[in-house]
């Protein structure tokens, strides 16, 4: 052993460095050199090369040792690395799963470098590392990364939409937030994707694949094989959409709610809804004790919810460019589209209302009385407060709500907030000087009353209303209540790169109690 180990420090190779794989390998060389030389029969022995005769190819044993050595030096430095990572990551059992399964294939995959493996470490580092708050420390979430990008995104009074925790996760772990690319490449690494760079990977539906969690990710895996520490980018996305949606929903005009009642159904069937003045005026109770049974009336109401859709779409060409103003524009055209529409149902229905304010109803009031001024709403509030019930009894109900069109809406903010009656007469006769309708109406317009796409559109017509929580003349339903769109986003059509996003929502609209409300003709 003495001589094997000189002839190794002969080598340059220090014994003691020697592992117990390669250790039979250089024994088995070391005897090979010891033999005596063979002859070549061919040729006399004074001719044959003394280094022939003790040697067999050296040089070829060189590079092959060479080789081995440097793979041992690759594989025990990578061990060293993931060791030293994963101590780092004590009390993270997600990241320390990660680091231990990048470490197994590095050191499988005889390509991966060191320096490579240190990379995807600092890669792990920086999308998937704890981060530290008021001396705890914290995983970053779906929550965390959400609140990344609508940093990014510029969404307004972002504190009202995340607590201090999560927007200090972001302060300290994403900075000035988080973009397209990065998201999706965070994503689709928590997903089993390793790929180096992400622009060429917008290229490959594997990296879509693995991003959003569905099928083999082209790496061997399938998305989602990391375990619970996948980050759900449908529900990112969805979430950050619905935020921005949101915005772009409420920017639509909302008078519909002023004068509507809303109601909750559970399903798309159609609902039946009694008329709210039928007959049950209470009863004395006779001394018997028995109380007698009062009418809903056969005037009943009917309504029903339908489903409203769209598709849109963030192009390949806006994840390349790290457009993340195209996810908060998607989100916002979703939100006006679903704003958009139920204005469209809810004027269409309210405004062709011929048959529903009609003389016969006793909710009307016509002529040159009628437009709106002092006058025209004392005709219309005597109009109002004269509706009786079935049983020819008042309905004690009182005007609320006063509904003009555009045009007429400096006319009403100005009887609803002067004090004072201004005007003359041929005779001089002496005037009242107080307007006794200050302040008793809340005035509500829509630019929809006069459009001419409506049937029924005036500039003249005006109503007025009861409060929609006492008697409403129209309600709006929707499915389990939900009374803004969602928005749900996903992988494209195969022949398709980029992300596919679908809003909807579920409503119906129908006019209800017609004792609710006075139309004025407003000429």
């Amino acid at each position: 052993m003495n001589e094997f180990n000189a002839w190794l420090t002969a080598k340059g190779i220090d014994p003691e460095t020697v592992s117990a794989a390669t250790k039979p390998v250089l024994q088995a060389q070391w005897r090979a050199e010891q033999a005596p030389a063979v002859p070549d029969p061919a040729k006399p022995a004074a001719t044959q090369p003394a280094a022939q005769q003790v040697k067999v190819d050296s040089t070829s044993f060189d590079e092959k040792m060479a080789a081995i050595e440097a793979e041992n030096t690759r594989i025990e430095t990578i061990r060293s690395m993931v060791v030293e990572a994963c101590q780092g990551a004590l009390g993270n059992p997600d990241k320390l799963k990660q680091i231990r399964s990048l470490g197994q294939s590095a050191v499988e995959d005889t390509k991966t470098s060191v320096e490579g493996f240190q990379l995807a470490l600092l890669r792990v580092d920086r999308f998937a590392g704890p981060i530290v708050m008021s001396g705890s420390s914290a995983q970053i979430n779906d929550t965390v990364i959400e609140a990344a990008v609508c940093k990014m995104a510029r969404l307004e009074n972002l504190d009202k939409h995340y607590d201090d925790q999560t927007l200090n996760a972001v302060d300290k772990t994403f900075k000035g937030g988080l973009g397209l690319q990065d998201l999706m490449a965070l994503c689709a690494r928590r997903n089993g994707w390793r790929g180096a760079s992400v622009r060429a990977a917008l290229e490959s539906k594997d990296f879509f694949r693995s991003a959003f969690g569905a099928g083999d990710n082209g790496y061997g895996l399938m998305a989602g094989d990391t375990g619970p520490s996948t980050y759900s980018l449908p529900n990112i996305l969805g979430n950050i959409a619905n935020k921005f949606l949101r915005v772009g929903f409420e920017a639509v005009d909302m008078a519909w709610r002023s004068i509507a009642a809303t109601r909750s159904v559970n399903d798309f069937k159609t609902i039946t809804t009694p008329t709210l003045t039928g007959a049950l005026t209470y009863k004395k109770l006779a001394p018997s004790g028995e109380i007698k049974h009062g009418t809903l009336t056969e005037l009943v109401y009917n309504n029903k919810a339908d489903t409203y859709a769209i598709m849109l779409g963030i192009a390949r060409t806006d994840l390349i460019n790290d457009d993340l103003g195209a996810l908060s524009t998607a989100g916002r055209r979703l939100g006006r589209g679903a704003a958009t529409k139920i204005n469209d149902i809810f004027w269409t229905v309210f405004l062709n209302n011929s048959t529903f304010f009609t003389s016969g109803n006793n909710n009307v009031s016509t002529g040159a009385g009628s437009a709106l001024a002092s006058a025209g709403l004392k005709a219309a509030d005597r109009v109002f407060r004269i509706q009786t019930d079935q049983e020819g009894l008042p309905i004690g109900i009182q005007p609320r709500i006063l509904l003009v069109p555009p045009t007429l809406w400096y006319t009403a903010r100005e009887l609803m907030n002067s004090s004072l009656n201004v005007g003359t007469t041929t005779a001089n006769a002496l005037l009242p000087s107080t307007n006794i309708f200050q302040g008793s109406y809340q005035v509500v317009t829509s630019p929809y009353m006069e459009n001419s796409a409506y049937t029924g559109y005036s500039t003249a017509a005006w109503y007025l209303l009861a409060d929609p929580a006492d008697l409403p003349v129209i309600e709006v339903v929707f499915v389990n209540g939900k009374d803004t769109p969602t928005v749900d986003t996903g992988e494209p059509d195969f022949n398709q790169l980029g992300v596919a996003m679908r809003g909807y929502i579920d409503f119906g609209v129908a006019l209800q109690e017609y004792r609710g409300g006075v139309r004025s003709a407003g000429s």
